[in-house]
């Protein structure tokens, strides 16, 4: 493909991309629409890009970058604490949305992820975390664990001890009442 090694230069550097960015870029060194349609198509085909959700691609094959196709998003749960290092268990990708996808387990790329809805109100709590290479959100320590008891999961003693010591307790405070006065709203 005429253009392949200039594309792959150019968004090989960034973590994700759109199609319209692709569209911008190719139509700049004179490709057709037809052309730059075909060859989405034939890098995505041949592995060589991966599509993570309509019209959003990556070169990168990096389970971090997953949850941007549900944006807005943050990663939360087991992930958010393999993230933070809480516990050394690797866990699946946790992806914690207010956009209308289905919740559930799903394979992208290739990679098993969970996908949870919360609240729109509810969608706080979280910061930005060097991983993987980029800068992703996840949940903080008082939101993880509030999370937890939300989605009705237990935690080990051992994890949970460690959460409990990390936790802020006037934040952790801050963020039940904030949950609970969305709850009373319903």
């Amino acid at each position: 493909m005429k253009y392949e090694a200039a594309f792959k230069e150019y968004f090989t550097k960034q973590p994700l991309f759109n199609a319209d960015d692709a569209r911008r870029f190719l139509s700049s060194l004179g490709a057709s629409e037809g052309y730059i349609r075909l060859m989405l198509h034939n890098l995505v085909q041949a592995n060589k890009l991966f599509r993570i959700g309509k019209g959003v691609y990556t070169y990168q094959h990096n389970e971090s970058i997953i949850g941007f196709r549900f944006r807005p998003f943050y990663y939360g749960l087991q992930y958010a604490l393999t993230i933070r290092k809480i516990w050394t268990q690797q866990s699946v990708p946790i992806i914690m949305t207010k956009s209308k996808a289905n919740p559930g387990m799903r394979e992208l790329m290739g990679i098993r992820v969970v996908l949870h809805r919360i609240n729109g109100k509810a969608f706080f709590g979280f910061d930005y975390v060097n991983y993987g290479g980029i800068f992703v959100p996840v949940s903080d320590v008082e939101k993880t664990l509030l999370d937890f008891n939300y989605y009705g999961i237990a935690l080990d003693r051992e994890t949970k001890s460690a959460l409990e010591n990390k936790v802020n307790r006037k934040k952790l405070e801050e963020y039940a009442n904030r949950l609970y006065l969305i709850s009373r709203k319903k």
